[in-house]
This record gives structure tokens, C-alpha cells and sequence, in this order.
């Protein structure tokens, strides 16, 4: 979805409200968040930025199909990695074989490998949510690579969502201990606005669990040739794209 005029000149802070009502169409078609992102990047030269996982994750997710490295890797015409663990970068390395991750960190000195190409994405997958100054963060990114990057991808968690509102209700909060942030569409395009990233759109992605009335209603649509769409509250991501030029 685009951001719509009105709300692009609050982003951009030539107005200001205390107050701002920012309008989303509630039934969305909610991708599968790796799905989306290998469909955009199919054939391309991408990025991985922060491409390493939870070490005790990584298995679990290759074995099914949602380790989001090896799914870049295997469909894109390049896919590098850049990352800074290196204890988790050599077990990938020496179990699984991956040879294209390379231990940096994006922010420090520029990196050659990654000045010699012309990428048409760097992605950021739910890496954002972990990094203290997200929007110094992004403005180094496009200060030393603007020139060798097209576009960002960003996935962080959608704080708009059905599980946090279940949750709030019991008087708990269920999150990743390493989460600085929660995100909505708008805030979001906030941090990228500021970090002089030109906002194109904002997907809700990655549904979570429906009731047993909701599966249904999504099976009988299947069923009569159409698309099922599902209110926003039931996705956990968000994924945005924006220019870095």
C-alpha cells in the first residue's frame, strides 16, 4: 500500500498533529513475508544486511524453507550477506556450506566488497527492531552506499497486531528480549523519511493464526476462484520499501 498524500506531508514534517489519524484499508492480502521478498528479488542483485539468525533457529528454519539467507541466495542472480557474528557465520558455514556472508559491519569502514557492485536491494529483515539509533543507522547506510543501492527492503514487527492485542489484554507484553522497538506503517516510513530514504510503500505481511470461522471464510473464497483477504490486525510484519536516491 502508498501512503497517502496527506499523511507523506506529515512524514516529511511540513505539517504537524498530536492527533494524526492515518487511514489503512482494513481487508489486505497478507503475503508470506520470505515469499514476498524472494518474488521482489527474484533474478536480482540484492544485499542481506544482518542475514544471520538465533544460531539455535537456523536448522529449524533451512529445514523449512524459512531461513531468509539461504531462500535470498537461491533466488538471486547474488545475494551477499553482511554481518558481525562471527560464531554463527562459521557454523553456517561449516554445516551448511554457505560461502557468501562476509563479517562487517555496514556502519564502519566502507566495505570493498560491496562498493564493487551495483545492488539492485539491500535487504534489512527484522533487523531494524534490534538497533539502537535506527534512523543514524540507515543514514550511514545511504551516506556510504547511496551510489551502489537502488532500493531498501525493511521488515520489522507490526505492533498493530491481533497477538499484542490478546496479550495486552491478560496485562502481558510477549516479545523478543533483544527488541528495542515495535513498529506500524507509520512509524516506520517516520524513520526512513528521516534517514532521507524516500518512502515508496508499506505492506502488512506474514498472517498469524485465524479463528476457525476465519479459516473458513478464507477456504470458501479459495474455493470460488478469488483472493482472501483478512484485516491487518492479522499480520505479525510489516515491509517497507524506499529509495535510497
Amino acid at each position: 500500500m502508498k501512503l497517502d498524500p496527506q499523511t507523506l506531508e506529515y512524514l516529511k514534517g511540513n505539517k504537524f498533529s498530536n492527533s494524526l489519524d492515518v487511514p489503512y484499508s482494513y481487508y489486505q492480502a497478507i503475503p508470506d513475508r520470505i515469499k514476498l521478498l524472494t518474488n521482489l528479488t527474484k533474478q536480482k542483485k540484492v544485499l542481506h544486511l544482518g542475514c544471520l539468525d538465533h544460531l539455535p533457529l537456523i536448522e529449524q528454519k533451512i529445514k523449512a524453507g524459512k531461513w531468509l539467507h539461504k531462500e535470498l541466495t537461491d533466488h538471486t542472480v547474488k545475494c551477499l550477506g553482511v554481518d558481525i557474528d562471527e560464531e554463527t557465520n562459521e557454523y553456517v558455514k561449516s554445516k551448511f556450506g554457505f560461502q557468501n556472508i562476509i563479517l562487517r559491519d555496514i556502519t564502519g569502514e566502507p566495505i570493498p566488497e560491496v562498493l564493487a557492485e551495483y545492488w539492485d536491494y539491500a535487504i534489512l529483515g527484522e533487523l531494524l527492531e534490534h538497533i539502537d539509533n535506527p534512523v543514524h543507522y540507515l543514514r550511514e547506510i545511504k551516506k556510504k552506499y547511496g551510489k551502489v543501492i537502488d532500493k531498501l527492503v525493511i521488515t520489522v514487527p507490526n505492533v498493530l497486531t491481533m497477538q499484542v492485542f490478546v496479550q495486552a489484554k491478560k496485562s502481558r507484553e510477549k516479545i523478543n528480549s533483544d527488541h528495542r522497538y515495535w513498529f506500524t506503517p507509520y512509524t516506520i516510513a517516520k524513520v526512513m523519511q528521516q534517514a532521507g530514504i524516500e518512502i515508496e510503500e508499506v505492506y502488512f505481511a506474514n498472517r498469524i493464526q485465524l479463528s476457525f470461522l476465519g479459516l473458513v471464510r478464507a477456504k470458501l473464497i479459495t474455493l470460488l476462484g478469488g483472493t482472501p483477504k483478512y484485516g491487518f490486525t492479522y499480520s505479525s510484519s510489516l515491509v517497507a520499501i524506499g529509495k535510497l536516491k
